[in-house]
């Protein structure tokens, strides 16, 4: 069933994105991105004059500014570990060459490119990425797996980022960057049925967003140790040619049904007051048909309250879901994208069976437990403990597509990095269990955001 991807990338390089012509862009515009470079370069070489000592007992050697190469074409480029490089090595990319100690990014395409679609922040994330690997390169750490390579160099852009989100310079972590961030980190990503140890890997959505929001809440040490103690990788290859063939992907009318089945196991199994659901309690609605919105409780829903949304409605025991949007998210993100639409409301139906407090009023607290709860479900469906059914590659990039495009759809306010945190929790829950989501600890954790 579903398709399961783990996240990694080449030692020295993002993955390209399709090539398109970059915008014709405004003087403005062409200062605006000139000048997020310009901070994000100065900001990371900053930070790593501290943190390189802390890590590694040693003083740092930057990348000399005349060793960072704006490549257009006709560009000349110096010669990486004997390999003469033109445009053509740098097109749709960015990498730091290791021992020659420069960094090279396309300036024609790739970067005008990500400015465009996610801001200048997505510019600094590759940056930061990169100089991940000028880290690698002084700590004479070159020889570790290319995924664990990619990963680490992923923490470290968390880390960064980080410490940028309590900073008065620049680049300020403005509202939506994080998201933004989560957003460029899909682009960089390998096919799914690649394996983690395909020498040209270079690891799926899930584990890069994983790997950055690990260095993100755990500071640059946890990154440090990578290569003793390596984060796990979640990357599958597909089990088949025939699920290759399909890529993984269920019938549309059977997603449904499938994950209903699967939600009603897992529940069964870690909830002893758990009663389980019929399929008959999930009403599909068009929300620009007004009459085939159902009530709730004996109170009409507005349009505004169910467009683009799967929920659930405490006084009557019944699911909601807005047919047009989730058929969307199925066509262009994938099953386990409709998966997770649907699990979040059916972890809220276990917090009611629980007695848990602030789940009628959406309190910030219960959400959160409702996404671990789904992470606990994910882990579950993943370690093959629920029937015979389990992830395929692809899946877990779907859920964060899922969840972002969720985040788009509902116009979630970006002034808190909901979407951001949301997927850290899912995270706690896949990583460390169903019973990690302790609601006193999320509250706690919710009251020092």
């Amino acid at each position: 069933m579903f398709a399961l991807v783990v996240l990694t990338v080449t030692a020295a390089a993002l993955d390209a994105v399709p090539a398109q012509a970059a915008p014709r862009a405004t003087q403005s515009a062409k200062a605006g991105y000139e000048q997020a470079i310009d901070d994000a370069l100065a900001s990371i070489q900053s930070y790593w004059r501290t943190e390189y000592r802390d890590l590694y007992g040693d003083r740092y050697v930057p990348v000399p500014p005349s060793r960072v190469y704006a490549a257009t074409p006709g560009v000349k480029l110096p010669r990486c570990q004997g390999q003469k490089l033109t445009y053509a090595d740098a097109a749709q990319n960015a990498f730091y060459c290791f021992d020659d100690n420069f960094v090279v990014y396309d300036d024609a395409k790739l970067f005008p490119q990500l400015y465009r679609d996610f801001g200048g922040f997505a510019l600094a994330l590759v940056l930061a990425h990169e100089w991940g690997h000028a880290i690698q390169d002084r700590a004479d750490n070159e020889g570790a797996p290319t995924i664990y390579q990619e990963l680490q160099a992923d923490c470290f852009a968390g880390a960064w980022t980080d410490e940028q989100a309590g900073a008065s310079s620049r680049p300020e972590l403005e509202p939506g960057d994080l998201e933004s961030s989560l957003a460029a980190l899909l682009t960089f990503r390998d096919a799914p049925g690649t394996s983690p140890d395909d020498p040209s890997a270079h690891g799926s959505a899930f584990d890069r967003v994983s790997a950055f929001q690990e260095g993100f809440e755990s500071g640059p040490e946890r990154c440090a140790a990578y290569f003793e103690q390596p984060p796990v990788v979640v990357e599958l290859p597909f089990s088949s040619l025939e699920e290759e063939a399909s890529g993984g992907e269920v019938a549309a009318e059977d997603v449904i049904p499938l994950t209903v089945e699967l939600l009603n196991d897992f529940y069964s199994q870690v909830e002893p007051a758990y009663v389980t659901v019929d399929l008959d309690s999930f009403v599909g609605f068009d929300s620009t048909k007004r009459s085939t919105i159902p009530d709730c409780g004996g109170t009409s829903l507005t349009v505004k309250q169910v467009r683009n949304r799967a929920y659930y409605c405490i006084d009557d025991d019944t699911f909601g879901f807005d047919q047009p949007f989730l058929q969307d998210v199925y066509d262009q993100i994938g099953d386990f994208g409709v998966t997770a639409l649907i699990a979040n409301p059916f972890a809220t139906r276990v917090q009611t069976i629980q007695g848990q407090p602030g789940v009628a009023d959406n309190d910030l607290a219960a959400v959160f437990q409702a996404d671990c709860y789904t992470g606990g479900f994910t882990a579950a469906f993943y370690n093959g403990a629920l029937g015979s059914a389990s992830l395929s590659p692809g899946d877990l990039d779907e859920l964060v597509e899922a969840s972002l495009a969720y985040s788009r759809a509902r116009g979630v306010s970006a002034e808190v990095p909901i979407t951001f945190l949301r997927l850290g929790y899912f995270r706690r829950g896949f990583f460390s269990g169903y019973q990690s989501c302790d609601l006193a600890t999320i509250q706690d954790e919710v009251a020092d955001l």
